[in-house]
């Protein structure tokens, strides 16, 4: 029974006006519960035809059928794995398998009882709380595998999975996807560059080549012939207790049979036409340490450079020996003693204040719109432009105009660090949210999230990383411009009470306001820094 046909597709990309024809009357049919192969060089639009498939992109003519009926958008049961296999790496392996479920919005435990079998059955059970930073390749694809499968996909597209595997990987899970596909009858849809890879797997093979590129008649392997007369359709892998990676005697008797060989030799001697392509390189991983262990680490660091400093000026004012630059065990006394009488908690309080009132009206606006700007086209049209105007030009020069706007309180002093922090954290936004890389995007679309689902389990956690790290130099921006708006026309907070002692001559109430600010920035940098280790945890890898 025909599962999937195509009619006459062609399509063709933008490109400055014009358009770019990547494929021409493409017609193929693909049998229900079969694997099918296409086979082609690198960039003849394999990956293309895949997405036109899945419904992720629209052809220019022609049409794509499941069942019978015209595809009309994305199709609920239909999953794609992509060559680096759209996992969301900021959900675990029992998250990533439940994500199709939960686009559904299937309860937590029936999400449970569906995932648990198939990852137990994919050998994935004792991993479940990993991130996917911690797993291998291989382990990453049997995570894809099982969250198509949990989703109760009747058809699973694969875009060259195991190209970027070593050969031992890349057979156990061949064997793998083989052993899950008898199982659970899924009609599957390979792309590859491997002749190999579509002889040990594909019932039938096409080859995409020309330009633009056009499917070859179908080619029927020896497998089935194979399987008909050997082994009648049984399982190629071990049963899920005991899964160790490696092929059944079937497989391996598969593997080194004669009608193996001869699918190899025929295929080769078909796509003999075509140079062959090389597979893309192995991505290598950034190692992160944002684990609270690592919080720790740096916690400590910070405490040694302030010793050091504070040696270093200890160091400099015995050498000096001037008034203005006393030792820093007075400063340290007359800080302490201004934190016990509550004089200095209360410039400190003051000054704290202002700085979250200022992060707190400026920054959930910001970070939205610049996330409207980074995914939307209109909206960057809009509010690019105006940021670039207006993001270059220094706050300070705002300020006298904010205090004949706001008066000489609070609320102008509030107004100039919303301005700076509203402006890093707007363009921060849209360049993380620009930065998303499109498969992930379209992995999540494919499994039915719509744009809620996109913005929860993708977009916001994405730009998660440049938010804390916007937040970060705001902070620091933030306190700079703090202290200068406080020496004007202001009788508080830490700016105000530095340039006070300053004019007063006390130097070391100069200095112990400027430790208290000084502490006052640390600590809101290492709050960042304890929040950091929590929320992105998903980033460690080792």
């Amino acid at each position: 029974m025909t599962k999937l046909r195509l009619r006459n597709l062609s399509f063709s990309y933008r490109l400055r006006g014009g358009s770019v024809p990547v494929l021409e009357n493409v017609e193929a049919e693909f049998e229900e519960g079969q694997i099918s192969a296409i086979v082609g060089k690198s960039g003849c639009g394999k990956t293309s035809l895949l997405r036109l498939i899945a419904g992720l992109s629209a052809p220019s003519r022609g049409a794509v059928e499941i069942d019978g009926a015209p595809l009309a958008g994305i199709r609920e049961k239909t999953s794609i794995i992509f060559q680096d296999y759209g996992l969301l790496p900021w959900a675990n392996v029992r998250g990533n398998a439940e994500l199709g479920l939960k686009a559904k919005r299937v309860p937590g435990k029936e999400r449970r009882r569906r995932v648990g079998p198939i990852l137990a059955e994919l050998g994935l059970s004792p991993f479940m709380r990993l991130f996917p930073a911690r797993l291998s390749g291989g382990m990453r694809q049997r995570v894809a595998i099982a969250r198509a499968l949990a989703s109760d996909s009747d058809l699973l597209l694969l875009d060259e999975p195991f190209s970027s595997l070593d050969a031992i990987s890349r057979e156990t899970l061949q064997d793998n996807l083989l052993e899950a596909q008898r199982k659970h009858g899924t009609t599957i849809i390979l792309v590859t560059h491997s002749i190999e890879e579509a002889a040990y797997l594909a019932d039938t093979v096409y080859f995409l080549d020309g330009s633009p590129s056009s499917l070859s008649a179908r080619h029927e392997t020896g497998r089935r012939i194979y399987e008909s007369r050997d082994c009648s359709k049984k399982p190629r892998a071990p049963e899920p207790a005991t899964f160790s990676g490696r092929a059944t005697e079937v497989a391996g008797s598969y593997r080194n049979s004669l009608p193996y060989f001869s699918d190899i030799a025929t295929l080769r001697q078909l796509f003999s036409s075509l140079p062959p392509s090389k597979p893309e390189p192995l991505r290598l991983e950034r190692k992160l340490s944002q684990t609270l262990h690592g919080f720790w680490n740096r916690l400590a660091k910070t405490l040694a450079a302030a010793c050091i400093l504070l040696a270093a000026w200890a160091g400099l004012a015995s050498l000096l020996g001037k008034p203005f630059l006393p030792r820093p065990g007075l400063a340290i006394s007359v800080l302490v003693q201004g934190l016990q009488s509550g004089l200095i908690l209360d410039h400190i309080g003051t000054s704290l204040r202002r700085i979250l009132f200022a992060l707190l009206l400026a920054a959930p606006p910001a970070w939205a719109l610049g996330l409207m700007a980074g995914r939307i086209k209109l909206a960057e049209t809009l509010l690019s432009p105006i940021m670039y105007l207006l993001h270059p030009l220094p706050k300070v020069a705002f300020l006298p105009i904010l205090m004949l706007l706001l008066g000489l309180g609070d609320g102008s002093k509030i107004a100039l660090m919303g301005l700076v922090v509203f402006g890093q954290l707007f363009m921060a936004a849209r360049d993380s949210a620009k930065a998303i890389a499109p498969p992930l995007v379209d992995s999540v679309r494919s499994l039915g999230c719509r744009s809620w689902g996109i913005f929860r389990w993708v977009i916001a956690p994405a730009t998660l990383p440049s938010l804390i790290s916007a937040l970060r130099v705001s902070l620091g921006t933030s306190i700079a411009v703090l202290f200068l708006s406080e020496t004007f026309a202001s009788m508080d907070g830490l700016g105000w009470y530095i340039m006070d002692a300053w004019s007063r001559v006390n130097y070391p109430d100069m200095y112990a306001a400027i430790l208290a600010l000084a502490l006052l920035g640390l600590s809101l940098y290492l709050i960042l820094d304890a929040l950091e280790s929590l929320a992105l945890r998903w980033r460690e890898v080792g």
